[in-house]
């Protein structure tokens, strides 16, 4: 029996007319095994980095879901106390007018008192009526025989003169009440103004983040980098949406920002909206909640339609969501 011969191909290296040719053998095995291992190889690789990139995807769920929770913690915290003052307001609002009801009904009693004191003001003795029937502790003369005669109208005069005099301390419990009254108003349109000088509106139709508050990845250089507001998603031309009263303090446009706008509210806080296809709203205009101020685009540093919202508190920028009334994040 003839021994099996192993199969085997040559390489042959010629690297000049002068130079000896080098040959290679190389056995059949070795071309399999060696495909082999690069596919092993390869695949080893790219398992390695499926699993690095399911850690780390499983990492940024979890921190995305501990800032969404946070999230939401806040805003049930701010919603919470915006239906306080809300109550508040509205418990002012009625104390106002039961207050203004009562000054109403005491003006009228005044103004009856005074009605009597006018009409039978005259006719007062000068001391209380006598009551007894007995004639002879009555004078017979004729003007104790008129106020006799008209005793009733003298006693419902004698009333009216005491209710009078009780009335000046009514005055001025009237008066204190309208002092009340008028600082509950005062104080019910200063906190009506500070609720509506909150920026707690939705600033656009869209409700879809597409970036969320604080560091992130940037999409232009890929480190990692602070983002100071929340992008909004939404189509070109959406409108967008003053979200609390103030003034137009500022518009312009640049290769960052895009066309932006800021507004400058009561309460120190100022909204900022960038990358906007138009700007509706003038410098220095009045601008309430919900009053469209441009319409949403792509201008500037931007990779995709959308709004960029952030709230400035004393040139520090604050997480907007807080604030805001509806949140959805996708």
């Amino acid at each position: 029996m003839k021994p099996r011969r192993s199969v085997s191909w040559s390489l042959l290296v010629m690297r000049g007319p002068d130079r000896k040719v080098k040959q290679f053998r190389v056995s059949k095995r070795s071309i399999v095994a060696a495909p082999a291992a690069c596919v092993l190889v390869v695949s080893g690789c790219v398992a390695g980095l499926e699993l690095r990139s399911a850690y780390q995807i499983d990492q940024l769920e979890g921190t995305l879901a501990s800032q969404a929770n946070a999230h939401r913690q806040a805003i049930h915290l701010k919603e919470g106390q915006i239906e306080e003052l809300q109550d508040e307001l509205a418990r002012a609002v009625r104390q106002a007018n039961d207050m203004n009801t009562k000054l109403t009904d005491l003006q009228a009693l005044e103004a009856k008192l005074k009605q009597f004191t006018e009409v039978y003001g005259a006719t007062v003795q000068p001391s209380y009526p006598v009551y007894k029937e007995d004639a002879a502790s009555v004078r017979e003369s004729d003007e104790q025989a008129a106020y006799s005669a008209d005793k009733e109208a003298a006693y419902m005069a004698r009333l009216a003169l005491e209710s009078n005099l009780d009335f000046k301390a009514v005055s001025t419990m009237v008066d204190a009440m309208e002092k009340t009254m008028s600082e509950s108003l005062r104080q019910a349109k200063q906190r009506q103004a500070e609720l509506d000088a909150l920026p707690s509106g939705w600033p656009t139709i869209s409700r879809t983040l597409t970036s969320s508050f604080g560091y992130r990845t940037d999409p232009f250089t890929g480190r990692s980098t602070f983002h100071a507001g929340i992008d909004i998603g939404g189509e070109p031309g959406d409108p967008v949406f003053a979200a609390g009263d103030g003034l137009v303090t500022e518009t312009g446009s640049d290769s960052s920002k895009g066309n932006y706008i800021v507004i400058t509210h009561s309460n120190g806080l100022q909204t900022v909206y960038y990358h906007l296809k138009r700007i509706t709203a003038k410098l220095n205009d009045s601008a309430l909640r919900g009053d469209k101020i441009g319409e949403l685009g792509s201008t500037g540093r931007s990779t995709a339609p959308h709004l960029h919202f952030q709230i400035m508190q004393k040139d520090e920028a604050v997480n907007p969501l807080p604030y805001l009334r509806l949140v959805k994040e996708d």
